[in-house]
């Protein structure tokens, strides 16, 4: 009975990662974080041990592409893999799901007796640790409750309010199902569940825009670092490129497809032996002050940006930098790269457009991205998931890159190495789409917008709002009657 008992909440914060892609049973997610709430709020000794075995269920699976990048790409030993996997998630799980049981703590505190005032505290608290994600451990945004909403009628509210106040309506109507199941409010709370799920399928027609090509290479991330490889590479992307409409006004090449940096004799002789390098605009590495950069650079005009968020174990080995030599993935040469600065300006193309340019893991940056298209036009999205292997990982980066679309009214380019690259509409929709691992050109015509959505004016304010005036009010009432 006791391994049964720990198995159960293992599994229901596993089966909440099926509502994210490329699964998208969403209703599994309320009941995962249902459970979830029910264990806060029960009074027995295992509630801890409950909560954390929750977190490495919902950890395990939702980054299980964690174990794809060490164990298929840095060579190492699947106990090795393991060891680095199994560490992560628990750590992952520490910082991100056990402040949860602080929640059962200050509800006693707050000497909160009736359900909706539980409700309340109860989702602006989970609210708390959700933004946590953002900045802890150089942050993770990943596996966002409010993600699940994309395709359904309620993923207008993201333009108007952002992500996370989806987020807040989910733990609002998880906390009433616990609260209220012997309650009629109890089928209220399934109705509004269901009425927000109701899906959201929309058309896109672009009667005017500019003409834009995506290089995705599919090179083999095995070979990519060898020597003499790069030639491999190159005579790949002038032969794509040579297949390029003529009409094409804008070609993008994905993150750092090159092994060499811009700084390398080679790339000038990329450049200048380059089809069409006047309308390139392209993911390469950088070399300033002895550090290297993953940027996005525009050969026409010299301008580049430079990724401000780093891949935990991909481009920086967090918590123990004696890692590096230990295994062959820690020492590849992009796995020691510096972060750009958190506020630079957008790079200008064509006829001097002003584009938002988030790389990779930038684009589960919320913030960062409404930053940058307080100006722009539109998003290129670069981004190397091949990292991911054949994980579900780029089914979910690809989720996070269409809701920062309809988050900041702004079409998407995203050129990835080997899948899934896409062409975005502004209201998430994927007009265009090539297939993971097919060497290809993808075309499209990319609407210009020039006017910004709500969401991007205001950021997470209303969420951000809520959360920490109830959490101020409930501990203000608290001390309040502790000292009268």
């Amino acid at each position: 009975m006791r391994v049964i008992n720990l198995l159960v909440p293992l599994l229901f914060g596993l089966v909440g990662i099926l509502s994210f892609a490329p699964f998208s049973i969403k209703i599994l997610i309320f009941i995962s974080y249902s459970y979830l709430i029910f264990i806060i709020l029960s009074e027995t000794k295992d509630t801890f041990l409950k909560i954390f075995l929750w977190g490495i269920g919902h950890w395990g699976f939702g980054m299980s592409w964690i174990i794809v990048s060490v164990y298929y790409y840095g060579e190492a030993s699947i106990a090795l893999s393991l060891l680095i996997f199994i560490l992560l998630i628990i750590i992952l799980s520490l910082i991100f799901t056990c402040p949860v049981y602080v929640i059962r703590k200050f509800i006693d505190i707050s000497n909160v007796r009736l359900s909706f005032h539980k409700s309340l505290l109860i989702s602006a608290m989970l609210m708390m640790i959700e933004f946590s994600r953002y900045f802890l451990l150089n942050g993770v945004p990943w596996l966002i409750p409010g993600n699940i909403f994309l395709d359904t009628i309620t993923q207008n509210i993201f333009s108007i309010l952002g992500v996370s106040a989806t987020s807040l309506i989910f733990y609002i109507l998880c906390c009433n199902l616990v609260l209220y199941w012997k309650n009629n409010f109890f089928y209220f709370a399934i109705f509004l569940i269901i009425f927000s799920l109701v899906p959201e399928n929309k058309i896109e027609k672009v009667n005017e825009g500019i003409k834009v090509s995506i290089i995705q290479p599919s090179s083999d991330p095995f070979l990519k670092y060898q020597e003499g490889y790069y030639n491999e590479i190159e005579k790949n992307i002038f032969s794509l490129i040579n297949n390029v409409s003529d009409d094409t006004q804008l070609i993008v090449i994905p993150e750092a497809e090159l092994p060499y940096p811009i700084q390398n004799n080679r790339f000038e002789v990329f450049i200048n032996n380059l089809p069409n390098s006047q309308k390139v605009v392209m993911g390469a590495w950088h070399i300033e002050e002895n550090k290297l950069y993953n940027t996005i650079y525009n050969p026409k005009n010299d301008n580049l940006y430079k990724k401000t968020h780093l891949v935990p174990f991909g481009e920086y080995i967090p918590f123990i930098d004696n890692l590096r030599g230990l295994i062959a993935f820690f020492d590849l040469p992009m796995s020691n790269v510096s972060n750009g600065e958190r506020n630079q300006a957008n790079i200008r193309i064509l006829n001097d457009y002003l584009v938002a340019t988030p790389i990779c893991f930038d684009i589960a940056f919320p913030n960062t991205v409404r930053r940058m298209n307080k100006s722009s036009l539109f998003m290129i999205n670069i981004s190397n998931d091949t990292w991911f292997g054949g994980s579900i990982g780029p089914h979910q980066h690809l989720e996070i890159a269409r809701i920062r679309s309809i988050e900041n009214n702004k079409w998407t380019i995203r050129a990835t190495n080997d899948g899934y690259s896409a062409i975005i509409s502004n209201k998430g929709t994927i007009v265009y789409i090539l297939d993971k691992g097919i060497s290809s050109v993808l075309e499209g015509e990319v609407k210009l917008i020039n006017s910004t959505s709500i969401y991007n004016k205001i950021g997470y304010l209303f969420p951000y709002i809520f959360t920490f005036f109830i959490i101020g009010l409930y501990l203000f009432i608290s001390l309040w009657k502790k000292f009268k």
